[in-house]
């Protein structure tokens, strides 16, 4: 079967000849096949670019949103720890005035009162004033901080001091997750496990007293750090052999027990 064919005529303006061309009606056929393919293709490729430039257009704006998104998590990170610190601060103070459960505002304003004198005047920057004991030195300051005398954790004295019964320490009957706090400044010397005593802190205050809070739950501080009286070192717990919740806590003077309710300021 023969195919079927088109006469071309090319009709040049400056002559009279003629020229005429035979063409198979296939090759029309296969241009609009190439016609076809060529603008599928180029719509394919315009619809990805444009894709792609979406793309990278949201892929910016992303990483400015990341990058804003790290900067706040970074600022709320600073500001939660602030507020701990504050939550700590203002626990110490408590501890140390005596108002950690006193809700009674004219008792905590005279507690104040009577605290009012700790602001080291500028002019006398290496004295501390102490009402009536007059003008005291610096290192007298210090010499007191060391002395561990503020309660170790807010609680009720569950069994005493007893050199007869062996029981070298006293027991504070507490929440369990209650703060336990230093009971002077010094140098941690132990933190962690230690038999029958469970979690374990013993502070050397530096100045021959050395004190102990055993059965923690958590330990807050760690061996060779410096910590203040009053900052919280731990948690109260039931580690160890222990049957109840509670901080059993011991004090050493050059190596001999003492009673610590003899140096507790309640």
């Amino acid at each position: 079967m023969k195919g079927k064919y088109y006469i071309v005529q090319i009709i040049p303006e400056d002559s009279k000849e003629i020229k005429k061309y035979r063409v198979n009606t296939k090759w029309f056929t296969l241009l609009k096949i190439f016609l076809v393919v060529v603008v599928v293709a180029a719509g394919f490729i315009i619809y990805n670019a444009a894709r792609i430039g979406h793309t990278l257009v949201n892929y910016e704006k992303i990483r400015t949103a990341n990058a804003q998104l790290v900067k706040q998590n970074a600022n709320y990170e600073e500001l939660f720890s602030r507020i701990d610190s504050l939550w700590v601060l203002e626990e110490r103070i408590q501890n140390i005035l005596g108002t950690f459960i006193e809700n009674d505002s004219n008792k905590i304003n005279s507690l104040i009162d009577k605290n009012r004198f700790a602001h080291t005047p500028s002019e006398k920057i290496n004295v501390d004033y102490e009402g009536i004991n007059g003008w005291k030195p610096m290192e007298e300051k210090i010499r007191l901080e060391h002395i561990p005398n503020v309660i170790p954790v807010v609680g009720i004295v569950s069994k005493k001091f007893s050199e007869e019964n062996d029981h070298l320490g006293t027991d504070f009957s507490a929440q369990p997750g209650d703060p336990v706090f230093a009971s002077g400044s010094g140098i941690v010397e132990f933190a962690g496990s230690k038999d029958e005593l469970g979690n374990t802190i013993v502070i050397n205050h530096q100045n021959g007293y050395v004190t102990s809070y055993s059965h923690l739950k958590d330990i807050r501080t760690r061996k060779g750090r410096t910590v203040g009286k009053g900052e919280i070192i731990g948690t109260v717990g039931n580690t160890g052999n222990s049957s109840a919740p509670h901080l059993h806590y011991t004090i050493t003077q050059n190596g001999k027990e003492m009673d610590p309710e003899l140096f507790i300021n309640y």
